[in-house]
C-alpha cells in the first residue's frame, strides 16, 4: 500500500532552527528570561516581547522564576556530592564513609586524682567507675564528671593513693530496642556525645545476653559473624547497625538489643589542676583532700586530652588522605595518613631513617602532644598494616613557638584614620595567632614572612606594616629569613610585639 504524499510546507510560516549555541552557564532568572525571549522573537517575529504588560512576557517571567529555583537546587545538590564543596554535615559524613573513613566523635580527657581515708579509719577500696567531678561550671551548665579507671585500695588512718581517671559517664546495658528480624536494622543510642570505642553491644539469648563484636564495616563480616558497626550521624547521635545475613548475622525476631557506652564532654573535660575534687559516688571514709596549704584546690592533676567531634574541615582534610593509603603502610606518607584514622590524632608526620624503622610524630586533642593512651592506640592500630620487620615508634613532637618582632625591635603597623589603635592591634594579634596555630600550621612547614604580612594586612584598618624580625623562640634570629621546620617540628603562635602609629590612640 502506497504511503500518502508528504504535504507541502505551509506558506508564510517561519522555519524554526534550534539555537546554534546554548549558554549553559546562564541559569538564573535573568538568564532564563533573556534566552526565552530571544527564542520567542524568532518563533513569533510579530510578538512585541519588550512589553512588560504583555501576558506572554508575564508567563515567561513566571516560568523563569520556577526554573531559577530548580537551578539553585540543582547546583546545591551537585555541590553536596563533592567533599571540597559540601556544606551539610550529613553529606560530608556520607562521602567520608564512602571513602572508608570514620570521623572521630571526640576523645575523653584524662588525669589523676588522689584519695585519702579518714584518720582514724580502715583501708578502703575505691572501685573502678567511681565518679568524681568538678563543682558546677557555668561554661557547660553542669559539673564535669570523671570515672576511676581501676580498683584502688586507699591505706588506713589518713593514707593516700592516686588513681587515673577518665572523663565521661558510663551507661551499662541500656535497652536500645527489640529486633524485628530484618536485614540492616539500625538502633540509636539515646544520648549524643558517645565517646569513640566505648560502645559494646549485647543481644539477649536463652541464658544471658551475648556479646557481639564491632567491625569497622559490615562488608568485612561473614554470614555467621555476630557483628555490628557503629557510625555517628549529622546530629551527633550514634547508631548501631546489624548485618543482612550475608555480611553479619541478623538478630533473631523479638530479641532485646542492649548497649553499654560512655558519654563524654569533649574538650570541656580539659580542666586545670586542683579542680576535680567532688565525690559524686560517695564512699564512706574516703575523700579527695585539698592541696597542701590551699583552701580551694584539690589534689588532682590537670585533665587533658579531651577533644570535640571532628569538624567538617578536618574531615575534608583527613578522609582523602586515609583513602589514599588503602589501609597499608609502606611509604612514610602512608604512615602519616593512616595515623589520622586513629580517633584523637589531628596531625601527623612520619620519618624513616632506615627502611625498617619508622617514627611517627603526632598532635593529639587540642593540637597538643599525644597522651600515653593515644600513643598506645596508634601503635595498636598499625598492627597488621606494616610490612614484616618494620618497627614503629611514636616520638615526641617539637612544638616551636614563633615570635614576630622583639621587645627591643617591634614590628610597625600604621593604622588608618578613624580606626582605634587598640582594636586594630588586638585584631592583628588574633590574626597572627590563627595563622601560626594548628591546623593552619603543619609538620615540616616552610614559613615565609610574606604569610606574616598577609595576615597583618588582612586586618581592617591597617595601612601598612614593617616587619623586621620573624624568629622561632629556640633560635636567635635578627632578620626575616624563611624558616624551614623539620619533619618532627610544627610551628605555633609565640609572642607578637606590634608598635602602632596613626589612627585613634586609646
Amino acid at each position: 500500500m502506497a504511503l500518502p504524499p508528504t504535504p507541502p510546507p505551509a506558506v508564510g510560516l517561519p522555519v524554526l532552527q534550534p539555537p546554534a549555541t546554548i549558554d549553559y552557564t546562564s541559569k538564573d532568572w535573568y538568564g532564563f528570561v533573556y534566552s526565552m525571549l530571544q527564542y520567542a522573537g524568532i518563533a513569533f517575529p510579530n510578538w512585541d516581547t519588550t512589553s512588560e504588560g504583555d501576558m506572554g512576557v508575564m508567563l515567561i517571567e513566571l516560568f523563569a522564576y520556577a526554573l531559577d529555583i530548580l537551578s539553585y537546587y540543582g547546583d546545591r545538590l551537585t555541590q553536596e556530592c563533592y567533599l571540597p564543596t559540601a556544606t551539610q554535615r550529613l553529606s560530608i559524613l556520607n562521602i567520608a564513609q564512602l571513602l572508608g573513613y570514620t570521623a572521630s566523635n571526640g576523645s575523653p580527657a584524662t588525669g589523676s586524682v588522689t584519695f585519702q581515708t579518714v584518720n582514724p579509719g580502715v583501708a578502703t577500696v575505691v572501685p573502678a567507675g567511681t565518679q568524681v567531678g568538678t563543682a558546677f561550671l557555668a561554661t557547660v551548665n553542669a559539673p564535669v564528671i570523671y570515672e576511676t579507671d581501676a580498683d584502688l585500695t586507699v591505706p588506713p588512718d589518713g593514707g593516700t593513693a592516686t588513681i587515673t581517671v577518665t572523663q565521661g559517664i558510663t551507661y551499662t546495658m541500656t535497652t536500645l530496642g527489640t529486633s524485628q528480624g530484618v536485614a540492616g536494622m539500625i538502633y540509636q543510642i539515646p544520648q549524643p556525645g558517645v565517646e569513640d570505642g566505648s560502645v559494646t553491644v549485647y543481644v539477649s539469648s536463652t541464658y544471658a545476653p551475648s556479646l557481639w563484636s564491632q567491625v569497622d564495616f559490615l562488608v568485612d563480616a561473614g554470614p555467621d559473624d555476630l557483628a555490628y558497626s557503629v557510625y555517628t550521624d549529622e546530629n551527633g547521635i550514634t547508631n548501631v547497625q546489624f548485618g543482612d545475613g550475608t555480611n553479619g548475622v541478623i538478630p533473631g525476631l523479638g530479641l532485646t538489643i542492649y548497649a553499654s557506652y560512655t558519654i563524654g564532654a569533649g574538650s570541656a573535660g580539659n580542666q586545670p589542676q586542683g579542680v576535680v575534687g567532688v565525690m559524686l559516688t560517695p564512699i564512706s571514709g574516703v575523700f579527695i583532700p585539698l592541696a597542701p596549704g590551699s583552701t580551694t584546690t584539690y589534689q588532682s592533676t590537670a585533665m587533658g586530652g579531651g577533644s570535640d567531634p571532628e569538624t567538617n574541615d578536618q574531615i575534608r582534610a583527613n578522609a582523602p588522605q586515609a583513602y589514599a593509603t588503602q589501609y597499608r603502610a609502606v611509604s612514610t606518607q602512608d604512615f602519616a595518613n593512616l595515623a589520622l584514622n586513629v580517633p584523637g590524632v589531628l596531625e601527623s608526620s612520619a620519618v624513616a631513617n632506615h627502611s625498617t624503622s619508622v617514627t611517627l610524630y603526632l598532635l593529639g586533642p587540642n593540637y597538643l602532644a599525644p597522651t600515653s593512651g593515644l600513643t598506645d592506640n596508634v601503635l595498636n592500630y598499625f598492627n597488621g598494616k606494616m610490612l614484616a620487620g618494620v618497627t614503629l615508634t611514636v616520638g615526641d613532637p617539637a612544638i616551636i613557638p614563633v615570635d614576630v618582632g622583639t621587645e627591643q625591635f617591634p614590628f610597625t603597623v600604621n593604622v588608618m584614620d578613624n580606626y582605634s589603635q587598640a582594636t586594630v592591634v588586638a585584631n592583628i594579634q588574633a590574626a597572627l595567632a590563627i595563622l601560626l596555630s594548628p591546623p593552619n600550621t603543619t609538620f615540616g612547614q616552610y614559613l615565609t614572612v610574606s604569610s606574616i604580612y598577609n595576615a597583618i594586612m588582612s586586618v581592617p584598618g591597617v595601612s601598612y606594616a614593617i616587619v623586621n624580625i620573624m624568629t622561632r623562640e629556640d633560635v636567635t634570629q635578627a632578620n626575616t629569613n624563611p624558616i624551614q621546620f623539620r619533619a618532627f617540628e610544627i610551628p605555633t603562635a609565640g609572642t607578637f610585639y606590634p608598635y602602632a602609629i596613626g589612627g585613634i590612640p586609646e
